[in-house]
């Protein structure tokens, strides 16, 4: 196998569609940016060869048709990252992960597995792997856990290592936090290979079965595991004490004292602490959740079902939005991921959180806190910034659907049999040539209810079915009844091939509308 299969199997994922990335300018904060955009046809062997030689970047989809994946991946999209000391952090934690440095400096973190896995599975590893390594809510790859092939969907790419292979910055790291070659890197990828049991030991649900701790919040458990709440303690404990007002309502505040003694590292002095009780003693706070170092460790669907965590003290909700594909139909749909759930939604119910709440009930029985206009907005506006269009079949298009329209026009009327019945707003083909006035065209699309397009748009259309848009129009040379001649105005367009014509009438309705 040569490196370039070699390097495809690695990545193997949708069998219909693939990545492609132009990388543009490295802004201020570090981050390059990029047009994104998904190509409706299979990653394939020369495609891949380009990527490495130095030609247009490409990505692979990790779910495939099945809703299964053969390889995952944490986007550590954080611009100082110490990347040996990740790559330190994830072989402390005996985990197969391969780290990647990305276009931005930041990190890949893949999992290759030996067999094809549910998408929705895989994904529950990653996301725990994540929170293990203080990299919760980073983006997971695959995005979602299943894609909708029914509507036109196909998921979310991560953009490949090695592309430019001989001079990449996209490159693996080794034990050391040395720079691998790409046959080195295809090497360490077959050693790495796991099966899912492989990671069992990282499930914080298998650690915290016999734990004190087990109905706390995981980035409780998380930050207690790794030696104690020893950074921004403080907050930390404050955040603590949410979850032990819940476990002990009748005598919190000793148990507060009790926890920084036993898990804060080092513990507060007695004054912090007394100033955290006080402000508990005053009303119910939520979970610092958004907070350094709870955010970096949290894993928000297991906190949900944890007794001490987020599901249980009627806070609010919302869930976790990414990965949005802008389908580039007509209308306009977008898919996106809401907690790695897929959902398709009209412009309207992208652009208001009242649509957006009643869609994620309709579609996924889950009920989303309606947020303000303005925060709803930067979230969409965040979202699009990082979207990929993805190209639909033609029929989807608003021209795609007027050309079937005139391809029916031109081959399935009761058309002309001789020139002269063009006048009576029949199609006429010869020499390759289909000519029509324009008016029986539009009546045409008026039996059918197209009014997508007005008619300077149609001409357009059909000028730009020719090379020279001056072949589109032109005039037509008939025989009057009288004997003399005259001629028509016609429009024209090459003629359909290899469509068999429909002479049947239609309909009654249309049939009383066919002029003769």
């Amino acid at each position: 196998m040569n490196t370039a299969a070699r390097f495809m199997s690695v990545f193997e994922g949708s069998e219909v569609a693939h990545g492609q990335t132009t990388v543009g300018r490295t802004t201020r904060n570090g981050k390059a940016e990029a047009n994104s955009r998904i190509i409706r046809d299979p990653l394939t062997e020369d495609l891949v060869e380009r990527h490495l030689s130095g030609g247009i970047g490409v990505g692979s989809i990790p779910i495939n048709g099945n809703n299964c994946c053969r390889f995952a991946a944490i986007d550590v999209d954080d611009y100082d990252l110490d990347l040996p000391q990740v790559n330190a952090r994830v072989r402390a934690m005996n985990l197969p992960l391969v780290l990647c440095r990305s276009k931005s400096g930041g990190a890949h973190l893949y999992l290759f597995l030996k067999n094809w896995e549910k998408a929705s599975v895989v994904r529950e590893y990653m996301t725990e792997i994540a929170s293990a390594l203080g990299f919760a809510g980073r983006e997971i790859f695959p995005k979602q856990d299943t894609v909708l092939h029914e509507r036109g969907d196909v998921g979310n790419f991560i953009n490949l290592p090695y592309q430019n292979a001989a001079r990449t910055m996209r490159y693996a790291l080794d034990a050391e936090g040395n720079a691998l070659g790409l046959d080195e890197f295809l090497d360490l990828v077959d050693k790495n290979r796991a099966n899912l049991n492989d990671l069992e030991g990282v499930l914080l649900r298998k650690q915290a079965q016999n734990h004190e701790l087990k109905e706390y919040p995981p980035c409780i458990q998380r930050m207690v595991a790794l030696g104690g709440l020893s950074l921004n303690r403080n907050e930390s404990l404050m955040h603590s004490g949410v979850s032990i007002k819940k476990e002990f309502p009748d005598s919190w505040q000793g148990s507060v004292e009790e926890f920084n003694q036993r898990y804060v590292k080092p513990p507060l002095p007695a004054k912090e602490v007394v100033g955290i009780i006080s402000s508990h003693e005053k009303k119910d706070y939520a979970h610092k959740c958004n907070v350094s170092p709870m955010k970096d460790y949290c894993d928000k669907e297991m906190c949900r079902q944890v007794k001490f965590g987020i599901g249980g003290g009627g806070g609010g909700f919302f869930p976790s939005l990414t990965g949005l594909n802008i389908m580039l139909s007509d209308p306009r749909l977008y898919h996106v991921n809401v907690d790695g759930k897929r959902l398709e939604l009209t412009v309207e119910e992208l652009n208001s959180p009242r649509e957006f709440q009643k869609r994620c009930l309709e579609s996924l029985s889950m009920r989303p806190d309606v947020l303000k206009d303005k925060e709803w907005g930067q979230i969409v506006n965040n979202l699009l910034a990082e979207a990929t269009t993805v190209e639909v079949m033609p029929e989807l298009t608003t021209r795609g659907e007027f050309l079937e329209h005139l391809q029916e026009f031109c081959t399935s009327q009761v058309r002309a049999m001789a020139a002269e019945e063009v006048t009576a707003n029949k199609p006429w083909t010869n020499n390759g040539i289909t000519s029509f006035k324009i008016q029986g065209l539009m009546d045409f699309l008026k039996r059918k209810d197209f009014k997508k397009l007005n008619r300077p748009q149609i001409q357009q259309i059909l000028k730009d079915l020719h090379d020279n848009p001056e072949h589109a129009t032109g005039h037509l040379r008939i025989k009057k009844d009288d004997g003399t001649h005259t001629t028509v105005r016609v429009w024209r367009v090459p003629e359909f091939t290899g469509v068999d014509a429909d002479m049947s009438l239609g309909d009654e309705d249309d049939q009383t509308q066919i002029p003769f």
